[in-house]
């Protein structure tokens, strides 16, 4: 990062100095010019994405020491341990597991029973799961996540205060900021993990880590598609469904996309999100899309400058969701939007009902989950998608 940052000061001294050099610039010159210039914004992105990245890293990081979705933030402050997290609930929930005997852990886990017959489970497991969640959910890893206790209103602005220029002496004009707000609620997310009874029975397994990764990918399975393209009946509000298609945001074709065509979706979107925007699109979109080049014969798609990295668009990185429709008459098939603008809230706690008797014909135990979560955009207009011109 500091050899970027120490490339790009250099590089705007050298423009500064061939500015100074040249006031009045003939069309060579310009041209020359304009190449540093475009050095200099490339060198400016890469930067931003690199501190973006690091500063989400660093959310992650604190995530794991700071629960999402247990116990009240001013308790926390204060010390005061969940119930959940404490090592006696932790060693009763691995006997749960484990198929012990109920009168081994029944006593410590009666605070933990949920109205759906599970137990919840304890405080460092949850954070383990939410964490594998948010690196593996490619929606999840580039927006806002929170944990919430109840249904919550968040916030969102409004039409800002009118200010004027005035006179020596003159009046002050009087308006109102505004802020509205909308609403985040808790749908249930569910599914039955069967796990063999060789495997419960193998010591050499943690069988913690694994049912954790198992419980990742299976939420992620199920929320993914509900993040993208969810029409917001028992299921999160997807960004796609909910963007608005920008006035020069529909293509002439029924199933593809100038060069052009994605410039204009690119400007649809208002200025102030378009440096911190990432695409959407599914791989297949991607596809087609690394094949156009602007009227100099040059692709507009850019590789990944650095491991880690994304490609870009227009200067803009792409992350794929295959859960958004294909380019096909009608369909929204790319959306960009400062994805910090949606937000995905985790409920309360996560709970876990161990199954013994549903699969023992098969030689299998179940293990239940139950998690509630939501998730919309909060800003409209941080959002624009393309659409394929109807047939």
């Amino acid at each position: 990062m500091k050899e970027m940052m120490k490339a790009r000061a250099l590089l705007l001294a050298k423009m500064s100095a061939f500015m100074e050099a040249h006031p009045q610039m003939n069309d060579d010159q310009v041209a020359e010019y304009e190449t540093l210039e475009k050095e200099f914004d490339q060198l400016s992105a890469n930067i931003n994405r690199r501190e973006k990245h690091e500063k989400r890293t660093a959310q992650m990081a604190q995530a794991t020491t700071s629960p999402l979705g247990f116990g009240d933030t001013a308790e926390k402050n204060a010390g005061v341990v969940s119930k959940y997290a404490t090592a006696e609930y932790k060693s009763a929930f691995n006997l749960f597991l484990a198929g012990a005997n109920p009168h081994d852990f029944k006593s410590e886990m009666t605070v933990g029973s949920d109205a759906d017959g599970g137990y919840i489970v304890p405080e460092e497991y949850h954070d383990a799961v939410i964490t594998k969640l948010n690196l593996i959910g490619r929606t999840r890893s580039i927006s806002n996540v929170v944990g919430t206790k109840t249904t919550t209103n968040f916030p969102i602005e409004g039409d800002a205060p009118t200010f004027a220029w005035i006179e020596e002496g003159g009046a002050y004009g009087s308006t109102k900021a505004t802020f509205n707000n909308k609403q985040i609620k808790a749908y249930k997310l569910g599914g039955i993990i069967k796990v063999s009874e060789e495997l419960l029975q193998d010591t050499s397994i943690d069988f913690d880590a694994y049912m954790g990764v198992q419980i990742a990918r299976g939420i992620d399975k199920a929320e993914s598609p509900a993040f993208a393209m969810g029409d917001g009946v028992a299921k999160p509000t997807g960004y796609a469904y909910s963007s608005n298609i920008g006035p020069s945001s529909t293509t002439a074709s029924t199933d593809a996309v100038t060069a052009d065509e994605l410039i204009d979706i690119y400007y649809d979107l208002k200025e102030e999100y378009r440096a911190t925007a990432t695409w959407r699109m599914t791989d297949k979109s991607e596809k087609a899309i690394r094949k156009l080049k602007n009227s100099d014969g040059d692709y507009i798609y850019s590789k990944a400058l650095a491991e880690g990295e994304r490609p870009t668009l227009l200067g803009r990185p792409i992350v794929i969701d295959n859960s958004m429709a294909e380019m096909g008459a009608g369909n929204k098939f790319i959306v960009i939007g400062d994805f910090m603008s949606y937000q995905i809230a985790d409920r309360g706690e996560m709970s876990i009902q161990r199954l013994d008797e549903k699969y023992a014909d098969e030689g299998f135990v179940g293990f239940k989950v139950t998690k509630r979560v939501d998730a919309k955009v909060m800003l409209d207009e941080a959002f624009n998608a393309g659409k394929n011109a109807d047939e």
